[in-house]
C-alpha cells in the first residue's frame, strides 16, 4: 500500500513585514540598533513617536512608551516574548556579540552557547529598554 502524501496548507502571506517594539527610552534603543546591529534610521513619526530602522533585509519599528509604561513579564503578560534576528555564520554571531556586550544599557543572558545541543548558536540580551533579543546563527 502506497503512503499517503498530505498536503501542507497553502499560505497567502510571504513574510513578516516588519515588528514594532515599544521602548522606554527611543534614543538610545536607536543608538543600540545603529551601533550595535548595524540598523540605519529609514524614517519617523515624531508626534508618534516612532522611528524605523532597517538593515536592508528586516524592518523594526521603535514607539516611545509612556513614562509610566511597566516592562514586559513572560509570565504575566500575552505579547511578544522575544524578537530573534539572524546572522549568515558563527563569525558574525561572535561579532555581533562583542558589540552588544559592550553597548551602554544591555543586560547579557547568556553569552554564545549551543541552541538545543547544536548545531545551531545563539546568544540572548534585553536591549537599553528592556526588550528581551536573541541573535541566532543557523547552519
Amino acid at each position: 500500500m502506497a503512503e499517503s502524501k498530505q498536503e501542507q496548507p497553502k499560505s497567502l502571506i510571504s513574510g513578516i513585514h516588519h515588528v514594532g517594539l515599544t521602548v522606554s527610552d527611543l534614543d538610545a534603543t536607536l543608538k543600540f540598533f545603529s551601533e550595535a546591529l548595524g540598523y540605519a534610521k529609514a524614517g519617523e513619526v515624531p508626534s508618534y513617536p516612532a522611528i524605523f530602522v532597517s538593515n536592508g533585509k528586516s524592518f523594526i519599528t521603535l514607539w516611545q512608551a509612556d513614562k509610566e509604561a511597566n516592562a514586559f513579564d513572560r509570565k504575566k503578560n500575552v505579547g511578544l516574548h522575544h524578537l530573534s534576528l539572524a546572522v549568515p555564520s558563527e563569525e558574525a554571531l561572535n561579532a555581533v556579540f562583542e558589540k552588544v556586550e559592550k553597548h551602554p544599557g544591555v543586560k547579557v543572558e547568556f553569552k554564545p552557547e549551543l541552541l538545543m545541543g547544536g548545531p545551531a548558536k545563539h546568544f540572548m540580551f534585553r536591549e537599553p529598554s528592556g526588550n528581551r533579543m536573541e541573535i541566532t546563527y543557523w547552519p
